[in-house]
């Protein structure tokens, strides 16, 4: 099983039977293994990565459960944050997953502006607007990852959480990494 795979199992698992969403080269994997299991949940395509965040807000706080979004890197990300910024001022669970650059395209610490196609430091954008931000690094790591997200978002005062989720590991097995 991929991360991807397992994210999606994860989600339907917890009773999410929702997601909102615009497509993007570096989401794909996510896109297809939420595809697979399509009969055990559904995905609501949106006309921007904006109109996702702010739908899963608005699921949240009608249905009390975890809304889900996802994008793709760079500018589409960040249209994402609206919507993860009203949840964290008004305390609505809500869980951003984004794609980006391979792991190994990440610029790091180079000091260059971007090393990958349309790369960004998202996690940092971020912070100041969820309650748990991180990237994705292995596949490993990534049901930790995951479970921590979830609870985050739920536990005490509900608010966003962000998965930053690079290509290569939304393709990495959970095992071995």
């Amino acid at each position: 099983m991929n991360c991807s795979e397992y994210l999606v199992d994860f989600l339907i698992k917890k009773g999410i039977t929702d997601v909102f969403g615009y497509a993007g080269g570096y989401i794909v994997p996510f896109m297809d293994a939420l595809y697979k299991r399509r009969d055990e949940i559904t995905t609501h395509v949106c006309y921007n990565e904006q109109g996702c965040a702010l739908a899963a807000d608005g699921f949240a706080r009608t249905s009390g459960k975890l809304g889900v979004y996802f994008t793709t890197s760079g500018p589409g990300a960040v249209n994402g944050l609206s919507g993860l910024a009203d949840c964290w001022f008004d305390g609505f669970p809500i869980m951003g997953i984004s794609g980006n650059v391979p792991t190994h395209e990440m610029k790091g610490f180079s000091g260059i502006r971007q090393n990958g196609f349309q790369e960004m430091d998202l996690v940092s954008m971020t912070r100041s607007v969820s309650k748990y931000s991180v990237t994705a690094n292995s596949g490993a790591d990534f049901p930790e990852i995951v479970s921590r997200a979830y609870n985050m978002a739920l536990l005490g005062r509900k608010g966003g959480v962000v998965i930053d989720f690079p290509l290569d590991i939304q393709q990495a097995d959970i095992i071995g990494g």
